[in-house]
């Protein structure tokens, strides 16, 4: 289904907001009003649908659903929204779920339910179609047509425009049909009734493409495949990383970002035969086991294991989740902070390559254009995304920073990582290359991800990384390294602070203090800024996801003033008693 207006677009934004956090009366009040807007209560119920569709859901299972609201509108369509409630209790405790645990969270948003209970056909139709289109098809000779893969549900999902259809759930996919899913989830039933019948997951933004034999290639993004089969070997998906076997009874997950493609082994078995040259033609992985291909610069393919591991897949959150809305307000705390850089993503200026104007102090500090980022409106705020298509993109200053060694300085910025990954939210490097083609680094804030077997592996997995290097070093672990002792949110606009005070360096969440650590040496200076990736002049560690107002300052902000940053956002904050007194 796809979002036609900015009003569809806030009101699933709302609506999966209220699953997770209550609303503020503002927010309540801008619901209540898209709702009774002309489709407003189609779109709502058919969401509130989605969001509990998947087949294996424990939140609100809308085939159990569609029985309730079958009963209820055969008794009396009328029916109140307590008596609805009581239906939905009695068949929770006829599953063996405890009311309480099965709908709270639904039960704390009343109006969410009473819209269930006013649109009892709307909210049952994608099942209840899904349910007539199977039982109306004849039976399928295995072993003379490949069966047609179809959606069998989906999450609040955004379908890019170019595609020749729009995915309707309980309709077959066409063979032959590329896929372009923008955001959210949808789940895909191939090879229903043979022994290649498996559900398969797409989490935008991905692509896939519908084989001749109905078999699914994941083209780029991320995907999860649970055979429900017998056999070896009965289920294929192509992908980058190559041909993926899978043996009846398992489950895996594959990603596919550019550089580097990764699967992992859920339960079960898989055989993957690498589309790259490697070392082996073929590589069998078992449960708890993964494997990551990445291009190296000489044109080589490494291959490593590592751990797999359930939390880089499947959010439940649409990108369009949590939107950040700042206000001039907000921009005029941060000018009085007096930043020496602060790019703010409204628009662009100039001609190609066009370039982001620095409303900071200093001289010849635009952000200019790497690729082609995209662009995400959130009411009167613009930011940017970076890594959706598949390729790298980002942002690098057109001159270099500072113009002398400083020991303080501060990086702030707002981000919201589209997944759990390895990507560059700021690095500073030197402008002369090594030999081995890296660029030294003297700073580098990232993103962290579930590491393999070199020198990263015992860092934490899905934390924020501040490196402070001096002098400038391509080596991995030299320098000062602080990772944070707690993990950042995935599609949650989040702040994030990197700080150099005289002998101390700290990362900083969301106004709170989540690691540190002693050097004394200044930052180096003349250096090249990068957003989005490692190197000016190389696609390596992309971020994917949203960042926006990226503000750097030649001394040390307080955690005072980044409180008040975070504020002017409209944001909460930790209370001061989580903030550690040495650092004021």
């Amino acid at each position: 289904m796809r979002i036609d207006t900015k009003e569809m677009l806030d009101l699933r934004t709302l609506i999966l907001k209220s699953c997770s956090e209550s609303l503020d009366e503002t927010e309540t009040a801008q619901l209540n009003s898209l709702i009774l807007m002309d489709g407003g209560a189609h779109e709502a119920a058919a969401l509130i649908d989605q969001l509990g569709a998947f087949t294996d859901s424990g939140n609100l299972d809308s085939m159990a659903m569609a029985e309730v609201f079958a009963e209820a509108l055969g008794r009396a369509p009328e029916r109140t929204l307590a008596r609805s409630a009581d239906s939905q209790s009695t068949l929770a405790r006829q599953n063996g779920d405890a009311p309480e645990d099965r709908f709270a969270g639904w039960m704390k948003n009343p109006w969410l339910l009473a819209l269930v209970a006013s649109n009892l056909l709307i909210a049952s139709l994608a099942w209840s179609t899904a349910n007539q289109w199977r039982s109306q098809r004849p039976p399928v000779d295995i072993a003379s047509v490949a069966v047609s893969p179809h959606l069998v549900s989906m999450t609040a999902c955004v379908w890019s425009p170019s595609i020749e259809s729009d995915p309707t759930v309980g309709h077959p996919i066409q063979q032959g049909e590329n896929l372009e899913l923008m955001e959210g989830i949808a789940e895909i039933r191939i090879g229903e009734g043979t022994a290649g019948e498996a559900l398969v997951r797409i989490e935008g933004p991905a692509g896939i493409y519908i084989g001749a034999d109905g078999q699914l290639q994941l083209r780029h993004g991320i995907l999860t495949a649970k055979s429900l089969g017998t056999g070896s070997g009965n289920v294929m998906v192509d992908g980058p990383i190559g041909e993926v076997s899978i043996d009846g009874l398992s489950s895996i997950g594959l990603v596919s970002n550019g550089m580097q493609s990764e699967l992992h082994v859920f339960s079960g078995r898989a055989l993957v035969r690498p589309a790259t040259m490697a070392a082996f033609s073929e590589l069998c992985l078992v449960d708890g086991e993964a494997v990551r291909f990445s291009s190296q610069p000489n044109g080589d393919h490494l291959a490593v294991m590592f751990e797999a591991s359930m939390s880089s897949f499947v959010s439940a959150r649409s990108s369009a989740f949590d939107p950040l809305r700042l206000s001039d307000q907000y921009a005029q705390v941060v000018r009085e902070s007096k930043p020496s850089v602060y790019w703010r993503f409204e628009g662009l200026s100039g001609e190609s390559p066009y370039h982001v104007a620095n409303e900071g102090s200093a001289a010849n500090m635009d952000a200019a254009l790497i690729g082609e980022p995209g662009w995400r409106q959130y009411g009167n705020n613009q930011v940017c995304e970076l890594g959706r298509l598949g390729s790298s993109s980002g942002f690098r200053s057109t001159g270099l920073w500072p113009p002398k060694p400083l020991d303080e300085y501060t990086i702030e910025m707002w981000v919201k990582p589209e997944l759990f990954h390895h990507g560059e939210l700021l690095c500073m490097h030197e402008q002369l290359r090594e030999d081995d083609g890296r660029y030294p680094h003297s700073v580098i804030l990232e993103t962290l991800a579930q590491h393999w077997k070199n020198d990263l592996e015992g860092l934490r997995p899905n934390t924020l990384r501040f490196v402070h290097r001096t002098p400038a070093s391509g080596v991995v672990l030299e320098g000062s390294n602080v990772v944070a002792d707690r993990p950042y949110q995935v599609r949650v606009w989040q702040h994030v602070a990197a700080v150099k005070k005289g002998d101390r360096i700290s990362v900083w969440l969301d106004g709170v203090l989540t690691a540190q650590h002693s050097d004394a040496s200044v930052l180096e200076n003349n250096m090249q800024i990068v957003i989005g990736q490692l190197y000016l002049s190389r696609a390596e560690r992309r971020f994917v996801g949203q960042i926006d107002e990226v503000a750097i300052y030649d001394r040390c902000l307080t955690p005072k003033e980044l409180r008040s940053h975070i504020k002017a956002a409209g944001r909460s904050v930790a209370p001061e008693s989580f903030v550690d007194s040495k650092s004021e």
